[in-house]
C-alpha cells in the first residue's frame, strides 16, 4: 500500500517561512529511502551527514535511531548505509505520541524536518515509482540551504562559508560585511595606486602640451 506523508521543516539556519511538503511512500520504504525523498522535495545538495530520531517535539529529549547512538554521537561518525535496513513506515503512526523527524545536518546548525502520516492510504499507480514526491501539493518555497543568494554558487568542492542571518544585533549594519564579500570576490574598494595617480597626471600634462603647441 502507498502512504501519504507531511513533511514539515520546522527549524534550519536560514529557514525564513513555512515549507510543507506531501510525498506518497509505500510500505516497503526505508528510512534511507525516506532522506533521499526529502532531499528530492527540497531540493537540498546531499553532502552532510543525517540522522533520524523521535521526540515529542525537535527540541525534546531524542530518542535516537538506531537506539545505539546516544546523545553525544557525532554525525559525521554515522554509518547511514544502516537507515536501509530500518523500515520508515513502522516509525511514522498518524496516533502517535512521539514524532519521527529527520535531521541534516550543515556547517552551522541542522536542518530539522517532522514527518508525519495524513492517514491517507491507496493502492500504488500502475507504473509510477515510488516515493513519489507531490509539487501540486507543497506549501512555500524550498528553503536556501547555504543561506540568501548563496545556493547558485556552493558545490561541495567549495572552500564555503555561508553568510549567517543576523537577528538582535543592534549594532549590526549590512554595509559592514558587504565590503568583506565584496572583497572576497575581488570587487572591493581599491586603495589609490601612487604609480595610478603617476601615470594620470603625466596624460594630463601631455595633453596641456598638445593644446598649447
Amino acid at each position: 500500500m502507498i502512504n501519504r506523508l507531511r513533511i514539515t521543516c520546522v527549524s534550519g539556519p536560514w529557514l525564513e517561512g513555512e515549507c510543507v511538503r506531501f510525498m506518497d511512500v509505500p510500505d516497503t520504504a526505508s528510512l534511507y529511502d525516506l532522506h533521499v525523498a526529502i532531499q528530492d522535495a527540497v531540493q537540498f545538495d546531499d553532502e552532510f551527514p543525517f540522522y533520524f530520531f523521535t521526540a515529542i517535539s525537535p527540541t525534546a529529549k531524542r530518542g535516537m535511531i538506531p537506539a545505539e547512538l546516544d546523545d553525544g554521537f557525532e554525525p559525521e561518525n554515522i554509518d547511514t548505509d544502516v537507515y536501509e535496513d530500518i523500515g520508515a513506515m513502522g516509525l511514522v503512526q498518524s496516533s502517535a505520541r512521539k514524532s519521527l523527524f529527520y535531521a541534516f545536518t550543515s556547517a552551522y546548525d541542522d536542518w530539522i524536518f517532522k514527518v508525519q502520516s495524513t492517514g491517507e492510504v491507496s493502492e500504488p499507480a500502475a507504473g509510477e515509482f515510488y516515493p513519489l514526491v507531490l509539487d501540486e501539493l507543497s506549501i512555500g518555497p524550498n528553503p536556501e540551504q547555504y543561506g540568501s543568494g548563496f545556493d547558485d554558487f556552493a558545490e561541495s568542492g567549495d572552500e564555503f562559508k555561508p553568510r549567517q542571518r543576523h537577528v538582535g544585533e543592534a549594532d549590526y549594519s549590512p554595509d559592514d560585511e558587504r565590503g568583506e564579500e565584496a572583497d572576497a570576490f575581488g570587487f572591493g574598494d581599491d586603495e589609490d595606486d601612487p604609480d595610478e595617480e603617476e601615470e594620470e597626471e603625466e596624460d594630463g600634462a601631455a595633453g596641456e602640451e598638445t593644446e598649447e603647441w
